[in-house]
C-alpha cells in the first residue's frame, strides 16, 4: 500500500514566506523520504474503547521521530444506543512504539469529536506522516474499521483454568505458588490508563495434613485481589493472573472458593464485578528441573527452569520463544517478605587444577513472571553473592572459571512459612567474563546518513559497521548486538556496556567519536559502561559530557564538508572522500541511493575497488556503504578500548593513547589514524590492537572458543 504524498500548508506557507522575504528561491525538495516507501496502515485496535485507551495502529513502515510526525484521521459515523447517527471526522496525533506500531490516546478531543462515550463507529482509519524531509503530508489508503466505543466496561468472567494443567495432563487441579490462571469472558481492561481488573478470591484453605473442617482449622480467604493482565495488548476476552503467595500463603494445600473479576476504571468512580466462578485446587510444593545456561560467566543471568517461585520481581516478562504480549506492567503479585533460595552443594572443580573446593551455598533468586511458558527463577553470577564470595580467594568471578556438580533445590519462605522442593542432580560450568556490548543507531544517525546520500542504505551501512566491530574484537569474549533506541533490557546479561552512534557532535568540539564514561577503568572493573548519552560525573572535571560516535562529523573529510567543520588532512585524501561519496551526496548533485536499488548492491569485504567507475552505479553506492561503514565502525571500535582500559593500561595515570609513531594501531590519537586507514582504501588499514593492548585484552575478556588452529593477526608493537 503505496502512500500519496500531498503538500503541507504549514511548511509550504513557510517555503513561500521565504521567497516573499527576498531569502533567494526556494530550496528544492528531495525525492520523498525512502524510510516511507513501505508505509502501511494493517489494523487499528482494540476493538472496544474506553476512556484511557491506547489506540494501537499496527502497519510496517513507520517513521522515527526525527523521520517524521504520525497521525491518525477517522472519518465516518457513530451509532448511539439509542438509535441515532452522526458523522465525525477528527485527526489524532500517534507516538511512534517502533516500526510497526504506534498508539493513539483515547483522550478527550477524541471523545468530544465522537460527541458521546458509547456506539458504534463505522469509518475509515488513515494513517498520516507529516515529513520533515520532503515537506508533505504522506497517506495510505484508507482502511475501514469497525469500532465499539463504551464508557463503563463490566468485564465478564466464563470460564477459569490452570495454565499449568493446560500443559500437562498430570497436573490436573495441581498448582504451584505463582503459576499462572487463565480468566477467559470480555470486557478486560488492558492498560493502567483504562484502570485495571483484577481476580477476587473468596473460600478457605485447609494445608496438607490438618484434619477436620476448612473453616475450623483452615485459612478464610475473604476478597483478596490479585492483578488480571491481558494476554494479549488488543484482547479483552483472555487474561492471566499469578496464584499468589498473598491469596494464601505457599504451604501445600487445598484452596476450594469463588473467582470473580473487577474492573476499576479511571474514569468511572465505581467497581464493576463479574458474577464468580467455583473454583478448587490443590498447592502443591515448588519443583526444579534444570539450569538454563548451564554455562555462564559474570553479570550473565541463569534461569532456573521448573515452577513455584515467589519473590523479588513485579515485571512482566513476555517468553522469548512466543510474540510480545504487550508492554512489561506489574503482576501486583509480589509482596514483601517472600524469597526464593537456591541450595547448592557439591563440589567445584579448578580448570586447569587438581583443587576441587567443596560448595555449600545459598543464593536468592529472583521470580520472573513468563508467559505462556510458566514463570521462571532468575539470578545473577554476581560478585557480592554467596558464589562470588565464596570464589573471591581465588581471584573471583572474574579470574575463576571451572565445573560445579552436585545437587539443588528449591527453598521457598513467606513469612513465617518455609517450604522445601526436591534436590535434583545437575552441573553448572563457570566461564571468564564476557563483555555485551549493545549497539544503538539514534536518529540523528539516520538524518546524517541523507548527507552521504546513503537513507535509503541504512541497513547496508549498519551490518558493515557491526562486522568491523566484530572483526576487530575477534579472538576475545565481546559480543556486539544491534538494539532499538528505546529497548528493554536483555534477558541474558544484567551487566552490559552501551555505545550510541548519532549524528553531530553534541559537545560542539567537531568530535568524531568520545567516550564519556567516567575514568580510566582498569581490568574492565564496571561491564555496564554507556559511551553515548551525558554523563554527569564526567562534566563534572570540566571534561565535554557527550559522548558517542558522531557520524555526521565525518563529512569533515571532505573538501566541501558543508555545515561540518574540516578535518585537516592531505588534499589527495579529502579528493580520495570526495570520489567515493559526491555521486551520492545530494549537496553536491549526486543522486541519493534509493530503497529499489538495494537488492543490486554487492556487499564488498574490502576496498580494492574503490572507488568505482562513475558509470557503476552498483558498485558507486557498494563503495560508500564500505567506507562509511569502516570509518563509523573503527571510531566505535576505538572508543569501546578507552572504556576497557586502553590504552596503556598498566599505568593510571598513562596516556590515554598508544605512545610514538607507529601506525596500524586501533588505540592511536586521532593524528596518527589517516583517512585512508580508518576507511580501509588504498591499501592501508585495517588497523588493528597492538601487541601489549591485545594481550590485556585476553586477560581480562578472554575469548571463550577453545577450538584450536585459530589464526593469529599480526599486530604491531604498542613501543616504539
Amino acid at each position: 500500500m503505496r502512500p500519496r504524498c500531498v503538500a503541507s500548508w504549514a511548511l509550504l506557507a513557510c517555503v513561500v514566506g521565504l521567497m516573499a522575504c527576498g531569502k533567494g528561491s526556494a530550496p528544492a525538495l528531495s525525492d520523498p523520504d525512502p524510510g516511507l516507501a513501505d508505509l502501511t496502515l494493517l489494523d487499528v485496535g482494540p476493538r472496544t474503547i474506553t476512556p484511557g485507551t491506547p489506540i494501537t495502529l499496527s502497519g510496517r513502515g513507520f517513521p522515527s521521530a526525527g523521520d517524521g510526525t504520525i497521525s491518525l484521521r477517522l472519518r465516518g459515523s457513530i451509532k448511539a444506543p439509542s438509535g441515532g447517527t452522526s458523522k465525525f471526522d477528527v485527526r489524532l496525533r500517534a507516538v511512534r512504539k517502533s516500526a510497526t506500531s504506534a498508539q493513539v490516546a483515547a483522550d478527550g478531543d477524541f471523545f468530544a469529536a465522537l460527541g458521546g462515550f458509547d456506539g458504534t463507529i463505522d469509518a475509515q482509519a488513515v494513517l498520516m506522516v507529516d515529513s520533515a524531509i520532503d515537506l508533505t503530508t504522506h497517506v495510505v489508503e484508507p482502511l475501514r474499521v469497525n469500532l465499539e466505543v463504551a464508557r463503563v466496561l463490566a468485564p465478564r468472567l466464563d470460564s477459569v483454568e490452570l495454565a499449568a494443567a493446560m500443559a500437562s495432563s498430570s497436573a490436573k487441579d495441581r498448582v504451584h505458588p505463582n503459576d499462572w490462571v487463565i480468566v477467559r469472558g470480555d470486557n478486560l481492561l488492558l492498560d493502567p490508563s483504562e484502570g485495571q481488573t483484577t481476580a477476587v478470591l473468596d473460600g478457605c484453605f485447609l494445608p496438607e495434613g490438618q484434619t477436620g473442617t476448612c473453616v475450623a482449622t483452615g485459612t478464610l480467604v475473604r476478597g483478596v485481589e490479585v492483578l488480571v493482565r491481558p494476554v494479549s495488548p488488543l484482547d479483552r476476552r483472555v487474561g492471566i493472573f499469578p496464584w499468589s503467595p498473598v491469596i494464601h500463603g505457599i504451604r501445600p494445600g487445598r484452596f476450594v472458593g469463588t473467582v470473580g473479576l473487577k474492573n476499576q476504571q479511571r474514569s468511572v468512580r465505581g467497581p464493576a464485578r463479574s458474577d464468580p466462578r467455583v473454583l478448587s485446587v490443590a498447592q502443591v510444593p515448588p519443583e526444579l528441573v534444570s539450569l538454563s545456561p548451564n554455562a555462564a560467566g559474570l553479570g550473565q543471568y541463569i534461569e532456573l527452569l521448573g515452577a513455584g517461585f515467589i519473590g523479588g520481581s513485579t515485571r512482566f516478562v513476555p517468553d522469548p520463544s512466543a510474540s510480545p504480549a504487550g508492554p512489561p506492567t506489574s503482576t501486583g503479585a509480589a509482596s514483601p517478605g517472600q524469597v526464593t533460595i537456591l541450595r547448592l552443594r557439591g563440589q567445584f572443580t579448578l580448570d586447569g587444577s587438581p583443587i576441587v573446593l567443596p560448595v555449600e551455598l545459598d543464593v536468592v533468586v529472583e521470580w520472573l513472571p513468563r508467559f505462556p511458558s510458566g514463570p521462571v527463577g532468575r539470578y545473577v553470577l554476581d560478585e557480592t553473592d554467596a558464589m562470588g564470595q565464596a570464589l573471591a580467594p581465588r581471584g573471583g568471578l572474574r579470574q575463576v572459571s571451572g565445573t560445579f556438580s552436585g545437587s539443588a533445590s528449591l527453598a521457598l519462605r513467606y513469612g513465617k512459612e518455609s517450604v522445601p522442593s526436591k534436590s535434583t542432580n545437575l552441573t553448572l560450568r563457570l566461564l571468564r567474563p564476557k563483555q555485551l556490548v549493545l549497539l544503538t543507531f539514534l536518529p540523528s544517525y539516520q538524518e546524517s546518513l541523507r548527507l552521504f546520500g546513503l537513507r535509503a542504505i541504512d541497513r547496508a551501512v549498519r551490518a558493515r559497521v557491526l562486522d568491523v566491530a566484530r572483526r576487530d574484537y575477534s579472538g576475545l569474549a565481546v559480543e556486539f548486538r544491534e538494539v532499538e533506541p528505546e529497548h528493554a533490557p536483555p534477558e541474558d546479561f544484567a551487566h552490559y556496556a552501551e555505545v550510541e552512534i548519532g549524528g553531530s557532535d553534541p559537545n560542539g568540539l567537531g568530535y568524531l567519536g568520545y567516550d564519556n564514561t567516567p575514568g580510566r577503568d582498569l581490568g574492565n572493573a564496571r561491564l555496564y559502561d554507556r559511551i553515548g548519552g551525558v554523563n554527569a560525573v564526567t562534566q563534572s572535571d570540566g571534561s565535554p559530557g557527550y559522548g558517542g560516535v558522531f557520524s555526521e562529523q565525518l563529512l569533515g573529510f571532505s573538501a566541501h564538508p558543508g555545515r561540518v567543520e574540516k578535518i585537516k588532512i592531505p588534499a589527495q585524501d579529502a579528493e580520495l572522500f570526495d570520489s567515493i561519496f559526491d555521486p551520492l551526496r545530494p549537496d553536491q548533485g549526486g543522486e541519493v541511493a534509493a530503497l529499489a536499488e538495494v537488492a543490486g548492491i554487492p556487499a564488498l569485504s574490502n576496498g580494492s575497488i574503490c572507488p568505482a567507475l562513475a558509470n557503476d552505479r552498483a558498485r558507486v553506492i557498494a563503495c560508500a556503504v564500505l567506507v562509511l561503514g569502516n570509518l563509523i565502525g573503527t571510531t566505535m571500535t576505538h572508543e569501546l578500548g578507552h572504556s576497557l582500559g586502553l590504552a596503556n593500561p598498566s599505568s593510571k595515570s598513562g596516556s590515554y593513547h598508544n605512545n610514538g609513531q607507529v601506525m596500524g594501531r586501533i588505540m592511536n590519537p586521532g593524528g596518527l589514524r589517516s583517512f585512508r586507514e580508518r576507511a580501509e582504501l588504498a591499501g592501508s588499514g585495517p588497523a588493528v590492537f597492538c601487541d601489549s593492548d591485545f594481550a590485556y585484552l585476553q586477560k581480562i575478556l578472554p575469548d571463550r572458543d577453545e577450538s584450536p588452529g585459530r589464526p593469529q593477526r599480526q599486530r604491531p608493537p604498542c613501543l616504539d
